[in-house]
């Protein structure tokens, strides 16, 4: 065999790689594993699908007596409120028919004289007397938020002289309103100055609360008959005979009274007739003085009085174009231009006071803790219009935001029938 090897070497070779071969294809097979082998058998008990099952199970039976005990709770309290209402375990059948008897007993009621006597809502004084109004919404509150920081309060009401105290009053006498007067406030507003809207002063409408029913009537009127030809205006029958505006209709006149051309006269219908005491209170946000106010004023009653002037040739002269006028003018002027106090320091009142008549009073008070002082009065019932119409009427006027603020006050009070607004301060 050796010499045959020596004798062909390459086919030696070949041999035995055959050989070589056929061993390792027989050899048997080695897994790496630690555990056993996975067959067909025992997959159904593999112990890692079958570790959550038990727990599972006791999961869904607790959930299934939760739920019944949840319903059998909400049956039983059914039954037991059924049952509180059927039995009438408090008693509340027995007070109801109560105060529905009651109500019926005090809904008529018969006076000594045999005359009726309508009960008016609980706290309604059946003996009049004034009405006073919420301001948008905020009630049970004796100050107003203004706007701004620098005065952020404005009171709901106050308490100004009697006119007739005033007519006795020299400039500069201190005045007393123990025996005054008490007015509502119906909307206020901040003034500003040029595009920067440098703020000047908060201004506050106020109107006497015994007069508020006259402002009541006067607005109804207004808005079943504007000072206008708009085809728009209410009509309709029984008009006349209203005591109160319904919501359309409080929308013409709140649109009529902030239009820019024909605000000016409804305004004018509300202001000019007398019987309607009215104050506005101007509180400065930075120190300032009587005649820049003046100033201010002055330039907007001219501006309004030469927008009423006549054309040439009228047989009569214009409204603000008699001597007349001029004289008043002169003692508006007067009134704010002289005297010892020229400033008005941040924070001070100023009180424009239009009287039932229309004159107009100016009071100041230098400190919530002093007395008003009387600054004088300018009886031309035409210059404190105008002097309102300033802030109330037109295109432009000092605050529109006092002015959406006023009107937005006298929608609540002719929401309510005349004489039925509530009577209480709020």
């Amino acid at each position: 065999m050796s010499s045959h090897i020596r004798a062909n070497p390459w086919r030696a070779y070949q041999s035995l790689a055959r050989q070589r071969l056929s061993h390792c294809h027989n050899a048997p097979r080695y897994f790496a594993t630690t555990g056993p082998l996975r067959t067909a058998n025992n997959g159904g008990t593999n112990p890692l699908r079958s570790v959550g099952r038990p727990k599972s199970e006791q999961e869904y039976a607790k959930s299934k007596r939760s739920i019944k005990l949840s319903a059998a709770g909400m049956i039983a309290c059914g039954a037991a409120m059924y049952g509180v209402i059927k039995l009438d375990v408090f008693g509340l059948d027995a007070l109801e028919n109560k105060a529905s008897r009651t109500e019926e007993t005090t809904e008529v009621s018969r006076v000594s004289s045999g005359a009726l006597k309508m009960d008016g809502p609980p706290g309604f004084p059946s003996t009049g007397g004034p009405s006073v109004i919420t301001l948008n919404g905020q009630e049970n509150v004796e100050q107003v938020e203004t706007g701004t920081s620098t005065i952020p309060y404005f009171p709901t009401t106050i308490r100004l002289p009697a006119t007739s105290e005033l007519e006795r009053k020299t400039a500069g006498d201190d005045l007393s309103t123990a025996g005054g007067d008490e007015y509502q406030l119906l909307g206020l507003g901040i003034r500003t100055v040029s595009f920067l809207s440098i703020q000047v002063y908060v201004v506050g409408l106020y109107v006497a609360k015994a007069d508020i029913t006259e402002l009541q009537r006067r607005l109804i009127d207004t808005a079943i008959h504007p000072p206008t030809d708009d085809v728009h205006a209410v009509s309709g029958v029984g008009v006349d005979a209203a005591t109160s505006l319904v919501p359309p209709e409080r929308q013409q006149l709140k649109d009529l009274l902030l239009d820019a051309e024909r605000g000016d006269a409804a305004w004018t219908a509300l202001l000019k007739e007398n019987g309607i005491r009215t104050a506005f209170r101007i509180v400065p946000t930075r120190n300032t003085d009587f005649m820049h106010l003046r100033d201010g004023w002055v330039r907007g009653i001219t501006a309004r009085a030469q927008q009423k002037k006549t054309l040439p040739g009228a047989a009569a002269p214009g409204e603000f174009q008699d001597a007349q006028f001029g004289t008043s003018m002169n003692d508006f002027k007067a009134v704010f231009g002289g005297g010892q106090r020229k400033n008005v320091p941040k924070g001070q009142t100023l009180v424009l006071l239009r009287g039932a008549q229309g004159a107009l009073d100016a009071l100041f008070q230098p400190d919530a803790t002093k007395p008003m002082q009387w600054m004088g009065r300018v009886n031309d019932e035409r210059v404190s219009r105008l002097v309102w119409l300033n802030y109330l009427a037109g295109k432009t006027v000092s605050s529109e935001g006092a002015r959406r603020s006023i009107v937005d006050g006298l929608m609540k009070v002719v929401e309510r029938p005349v004489g039925t607004v509530v009577q209480r301060v709020v």
